[in-house]
């Protein structure tokens, strides 16, 4: 099982690129780090406590990353209903990052090469995605800054 006979993983030096697989592996790391901490942080300390975010301590309102760190903590410690309170992509991103992880993990044991996953997503749909979640989050900061309490949970 070669790379000549058409079989088995390829090596980085044919038809991959070395940027794309270091690129993968990173976004890899990092949301397994996330999800590490987002398991291990207390559920107590997030649900109070100052704000972090320039944006929110500069103009009250929330940024399109409001509430996804205390989103993750709950998600990850079984509370999925707060967790979508706290940011509706919260448990999106969550998931996305979970499955990035499985997939290069994967990809790993089994010799392959993880920058394949570059290959599964589709930019259509995730550009769909990051406008769908920018919508949200305009109309997020505009109910809260016309006085609205759809997302207080998340300026609370």
């Amino acid at each position: 099982m070669t790379a000549a006979t058409g079989q088995g993983p390829l090596p980085l030096a044919q038809g991959t690129n070395r940027s794309e697989r270091i690129v993968v592996l990173v976004i890899a790391a990092v949301s397994l780090v996330g999800l590490g901490v987002a398991r291990l942080w207390p559920v107590a300390s997030v649900d109070s406590g100052e704000p972090t975010c320039l944006l929110r301590i500069f103009t009250g309102l929330p940024c399109p990353g409001c509430g996804m760190t205390r989103s993750w903590v709950h998600l990850a410690h079984g509370d999925v209903l707060t967790a979508f309170e706290y940011n509706l992509f919260g448990p999106i991103g969550m998931a996305a990052a979970a499955g990035i992880v499985a997939y290069v993990g994967v990809a790993l044991v089994r010799r392959r090469p993880p920058e394949r996953l570059l290959s599964l997503v589709d930019p259509k749909v995730l550009l769909g995605l990051i406008t769908v979640w920018l919508a949200y989050s305009a109309v997020r900061m505009v109910s809260l800054g016309v006085g609205q309490d759809y997302f207080a949970l998340v300026v609370a």
